[in-house]
């Protein structure tokens, strides 16, 4: 597989600079808004806009991907601290009463399965 990798590396980077060396004599000026590039091969001109793109591209991922595990982090912290509600639940014994910092959500249940006992 890695050779099929090396392969097509290869060949993308031969016809990068077929391209260049196609295009050396062509000379371009690009007008952005009041700036004015000096004439410069189009080749150059391509490569300066394809690496801008390419920042771009992963200046905004970055962004997305702390975005992403922020949201994970905060998550698996909310996950952890219900585990850690269900297991103190999981360990109290029917006879004895729940404690007071246990939520709405805990009274229901504790409701429902006296209903049952009926």
């Amino acid at each position: 597989m890695w050779v099929l990798r090396w392969i097509f590396t290869a060949i993308i980077i031969l016809l990068i600079l077929g391209f260049a060396l196609q295009n050396q004599e062509q000379t371009v000026s690009v007008h952005v808004l009041n700036w004015t590039t000096p004439n410069l091969p189009l080749y150059f001109i391509l490569y300066i806009f394809f690496a801008g793109g390419v920042l771009t591209w992963v200046f905004v991922s970055m962004f997305n991907i702390l975005k992403l595990k922020n949201t994970i982090y905060k998550l698996e912290k909310h996950n952890s601290k219900i585990q850690d509600e269900l297991n103190k639940l999981r360990n109290i014994n029917i006879d004895e009463e729940l404690p007071e910092d246990t939520s709405d959500n805990v009274e229901l249940a504790s409701n429902d399965q006296g209903d049952e006992e009926s």
